[in-house]
């Protein structure tokens, strides 16, 4: 299994290449964003992992409208770092 860093690390780079052909929104894209904002939650870094799955979901939102297969994905990353966050608090 990897860590949340190997996994930051891993999304970056295949979503950097995306990036360059200018494909943000992709399904591929979308998976690799929602992957890295549940990465980097939990790698203990919640405020940049909220705003990663929060500018997703907008995108997704704006580019596909409220019912596109990419915006359900978007809206499981955002209910996914809420988790995070909700059991980081717990276990405090």
């Amino acid at each position: 299994m990897s860590t949340p860093q190997q996994r930051i690390h891993a999304a970056t780079r295949r979503l950097l290449d995306l990036l360059e052909s200018g494909e943000s929104l992709s399904p591929e894209a979308v998976e690799l964003r929602a992957e890295l904002g549940e990465a980097t939650a939990e790698a203990g870094h919640l405020e940049d992992a909220f705003y990663q799955v929060d500018e997703l979901l907008k995108d997704a939102q704006r580019e596909h409208g409220p019912d596109h297969g990419t915006v359900t994905r978007a809206r499981a990353a955002v209910a996914a770092v809420e988790e995070i966050a909700r059991r980081s608090v717990e276990g405090s």
